[in-house]
């Protein structure tokens, strides 16, 4: 009987061990905006790849479907969880602020990825509880103005019905979106910088960076314009890509009829745009680094260590108080070599 109580207890104790174990595995809730995004899947995949190689967390991840309710509801169902760390791609850019701390009042630090930035009131009274790990959106706006400039200003037929302007059609993400935002307004800055005369076709085409969206608007832009469009500026390469689907069917990029689009994030399919030369330039939104800034931030967090560019400690990274960005690279046909990355990588 003694031998059976003995052989119980011992067998309890090592069930409580181990669900112990299992319970001390810190957990992270990470809310993409949109699994369908090319960008997006890719930076998700290296992350879960990251995480599964490192074992450090228990990560799971949900797709809000570039929905806000569905973001929302997704975030409510990670909190009832009991996560440790939230990861948000966060979509509601009306209300940042009270999403981040709703998510810091439910007792998770937070991880803001690739989208619009808190206040800064709110990064100071959460010190060390809520970090942005994103692109400076800016760089990618200057870039594709920049590298349309030289092109416009290296060929004068690239003024197409002869008016003397740079006649443009800007295609863009979420209209609130901050980086559509910033991309849209540097791109025409860098224009106008280099002394270029620009007029908007078609006032603000919102795309929600969807291919098809992009392809259907410029198609019917097509229609009424297209002997008068010199540029596409596309707020990201799927945008750019759905662009290019409709001038090609439009009979461009034959014959000499060449209009150069501009995208950005260097996907693999805008690279490949960019090598056979429909796309004139893509600035790299790197997301094997986005997802090793992620990361890296999660473990500094857990570790109870400093976030600094020195203990970040990725490549063209820098660290800012709260915020880690992400330095863009202007691709074209010239250095497309810069732009390639190993989407299976499990560094960080």
């Amino acid at each position: 009987m003694k031998k059976l109580v003995a052989f119980f207890l011992t067998l309890t104790l090592l069930v409580s061990l181990s669900m112990a174990g299992y319970a001390a595995k810190p957990s992270v809730g990470v809310l993409w905006y949109s699994f369908s995004d090319t960008f997006i899947a890719t930076a998700r995949q290296c992350l879960l790849n990251i995480a599964k190689a490192d074992g450090t967390f228990d990560l799971q991840d949900a797709d809000s479907m570039g929905d806000v309710p569905t973001q929302t509801n997704n975030l409510n169902n990670m909190l009832t969880q009991g996560r440790d760390y939230i990861v948000i791609n966060n979509i509601n850019d009306n209300d940042v602020d009270n999403v981040i701390q709703s998510i810091v009042d439910n007792g998770c630090k937070v991880v803001m990825a690739n989208c619009s930035a808190a206040s800064d009131e709110t990064y100071a009274a959460n010190e060390g509880k809520v970090f942005l790990v994103t692109s400076q959106a800016t760089q990618s706006g200057t870039i594709m103005g920049e590298k349309l400039a030289e092109y416009w200003l290296a060929n004068p037929d690239a003024d197409r019905n002869g008016n003397g302007k740079l006649d443009y059609i800007m295609l863009l993400g979420f209209q609130t979106h901050y980086d559509t935002i910033v991309r849209n307004e540097y791109s025409i800055a860098a224009l106008k910088e280099a002394g270029i005369e620009v007029n908007n076709i078609g006032g603000d085409i919102v795309c929600d960076y969807q291919r098809a969206q992009a392809q259907d608007k410029v198609a019917a832009l097509l229609a009424n314009y297209s002997d008068d469009i010199d540029a596409i500026i596309a707020c990201n390469d799927d945008m750019a890509l759905g662009a290019i689907e409709a001038l090609k069917a439009g009979g461009f990029f034959g014959d000499g009829t060449y209009i150069p689009v501009c995208g950005v994030d260097a996907t693999a399919a805008g690279q490949e745009a960019v090598a056979d030369g429909t796309m004139l330039v893509t600035a790299l939104n790197n997301p094997i680094k986005l997802s090793q800034g992620i990361y890296k931030v999660l473990k500094l967090m857990e570790a109870g260590e400093e976030v600094t560019t020195e203990s970040v400690d990725i490549e063209g990274v820098h660290v800012d108080g709260a915020k880690v960005w992400i330095s863009y690279i202007g691709i074209t046909k010239d250095n497309l070599e810069e732009a390639a990355y190993d989407v299976n990588t499990t560094d960080f």
